[in-house]
């Protein structure tokens, strides 16, 4: 998460202590995008990373690089019915039979992570996207020094030219077959 977390690291050794809310999920915020969160890999179970969240359930995400822009992974057997939000063919429909490569709906109860050091992090684009089971809490802090706590700011750098377009999904859908429509 350099260089928002921890930006000396690798210079000095010297590493951030971050403050974690733990029960995000019933607070009335919850979790937005642009939150740094805490989750549990979901390839190693036993170990806990830490990402920003980049989309929510029902955003389209547009990867720049993973597993999405694999035509064998997307269009091949999987398993899961649409947890790896690539979608799910419909040999009924018209097209159907094909899944569009390079395009990832974040399911519902899901969240899309990526780290802030683009070139060096293992998210969202290599393994999908994040269950809201398996966040563990919310970034509300940094003790960098010992007198000073400070918010979590966004450092990526807006510059990069690799990087994930979202759609974010209409909050205010119209509503359908009730009355006054």
């Amino acid at each position: 998460m350099a260089p928002t977390l921890s930006p000396y690291a690798h210079e000095t050794g010297a590493k951030d202590s971050i403050i974690i809310r733990r029960d995000v999920r019933w607070s009335p915020k919850g979790i937005q995008r642009g939150d740094v969160v805490t989750f549990w890999k979901p390839h190693r179970p036993e170990e806990i990373s830490i990402k920003r969240v980049v989309a929510m359930e029902g955003d389209i995400v547009y990867p720049w690089r993973g597993y999405a822009l694999d035509p064998e992974i997307v269009n091949g057997e999987r398993v899961g019915g649409g947890w790896d939000g690539l979608g799910t063919k419909d040999v009924d429909a018209v097209g159907g039979d094909v899944v569009e490569v390079g395009k990832v709906t974040v399911p519902k109860g899901h969240v899309w992570v990526e780290g802030d050091n683009w070139r060096h992090s293992f998210d969202s684009l290599d393994f999908g996207p994040v269950s809201l089971g398996l966040v563990d809490g919310k970034a509300v802090g940094v003790w960098r020094e010992w007198w000073r706590i400070r918010g979590v700011e966004d450092g990526r750098d807006t510059r990069r030219r690799e990087k994930s377009r979202v759609v974010q999904r209409r909050e205010n859908l119209p509503v359908y077959g009730g009355l006054g429509v």
